[in-house]
């Protein structure tokens, strides 16, 4: 595996899932094996009480990446009354991964694999050197799907002359927060504290015109409401995965709650989405706030994928529903389609990549609706927005 540069290296632990890896082999060792390898593990002498010394979760694999030797705190982590429940299981597996069951082969052998992060430093464990990476996981929970961050540092480890792989869970939660906090959330509130402080003094500087005075003014009001929705973000997305949200219900014309959405993210005259709307309107029935906010965090995607004037978006009707539909001529490589609703993920740069994330739990779990996406080369890339149609239809402007 080629040495990546320093900022790379950076870019990898935080965001392991930037590039895709070979799947591994699938076949799993016979059960008596992995008996007889747990076996040996068993009676090396106090090793079950390093382990359980060891500050974070910990586990023994063999070859196969199956579970040989768990310490206690991972044994408790998931849930089971004994080490021997997690024998002959693989990580993802044990962690209830959403992805784990999707392959015949299990964790490891289906397409999400090639991005996991905890998979990578397993594979480069097993060629001989120490790696940690961020692994960014679904766990399949009795509440629903809840998104982990783990910290997994994998090394290899040798008893009795057979090789095996040390693997060390830590929960990145806190460290993922503070990421967000320090390079996302703080450098995009000063740069637009700084816009605001620039515009401002345009907008008082009596040699401009009163076009140009206006124009400053707008950009403020748009900077203003950039800056609220960066503040804000934390504590919106932590109600939302809380359930703390309250969704109230009201009929919404489709064509306004677009508009309203582009409206928000550019000031009035500047360039931005470009609308391509149908004729007919229809009717919504949603949370107005909820649902442009699920919108706008799509159409800020899109403004920042795209070349000036590049992204476009508008609405198809139905019978029972409305499609608010998104492009912008680029294509997401595999890489990403795999993982653009992942929480925390983002090419961009650390602490960023909520806004997916966000606008899915919150078109699925609060307006009864769903959030899709096409991507291909040649086509571009769409996401897709369907909400519930209120019922009637009513003419609206051309």
């Amino acid at each position: 595996m080629p040495h990546p540069s320093q900022f790379q290296g950076i870019m990898d632990r935080v965001h392991p899932m930037l590039s895709r890896i070979p799947l591994p082999q699938s076949e799993r060792a016979p059960a008596a094996g992995v008996q007889a390898q747990a076996d040996l593990l068993a009676a090396v002498p106090l090793l079950e009480r390093v382990f359980d010394a060891i500050p974070s979760m910990a586990m023994l694999l063999n070859p196969q990446r199956q579970i040989l030797f768990a310490n206690r705190r991972l044994v408790e982590f998931v849930g089971a009354e004994e080490a021997d429940e997690l024998l002959g299981m693989r990580p993802g597996e044990m962690l209830d991964c959403v992805h784990a069951l999707e392959g015949c082969g299990g964790c490891g052998t289906t397409p999400h694999c090639t991005v996991c992060g905890s998979l990578r430093a397993i594979a480069d464990a097993q060629l001989g050197y120490g790696q940690t990476q961020v692994c960014l996981m679904v766990r399949r929970t009795d509440e629903g799907p809840e998104p982990v961050a783990l910290e997994v540092w994998a090394a290899p480890f040798e008893i009795s002359g057979q090789r095996f792989t040390l693997v060390c869970l830590t929960d990145a939660a806190d460290r993922v927060v503070r990421d967000r906090l320090e390079l996302g959330i703080l450098p995009q509130a000063m740069a637009l504290a700084a816009e605001t402080e620039a515009l401002t003094r345009a907008a008082a500087d009596d040699s401009s015109t009163p076009d140009a005075r206006q124009r400053a003014l707008s950009m403020i009001e748009t900077a203003s409401k950039r800056m609220a929705r960066v503040v804000h973000a934390p504590g919106e997305l932590a109600a939302a995965e809380s359930g703390a949200l309250a969704a109230t219900l009201g009929i919404v014309s489709a064509r306004e709650l677009l508009s309203q959405a582009a409206g928000d993210l550019v000031p009035a005259g500047g360039p931005g989405i470009r609308l391509d709307s149908p004729a007919e309107d229809a009717t919504v029935e949603t949370d107005p706030e909820l649902a442009r906010k699920a919108l706008g965090e799509i159409l800020l995607n899109a403004l920042q994928a795209a070349p000036l004037g590049g992204a476009s978006a508008g609405f198809r009707v139905s019978e029972t529903c409305v499609d608010f539909w998104v492009h912008n001529p680029g294509e997401m490589g595999r890489p990403v389609q795999l993982q653009v609703f992942s929480r925390g993920f983002s090419t961009k740069a650390p602490g960023r990549g909520y806004g997916a994330y966000l606008a899915r739990l919150v078109t699925e779990r609060y307006l009864g609706g769903s959030l899709t996406f096409h991507s291909a080369a040649g086509e571009g890339t769409t996401f897709t927005v369907r909400l519930p149609r209120a019922g009637g239809t009513q003419e609206g402007r051309a």
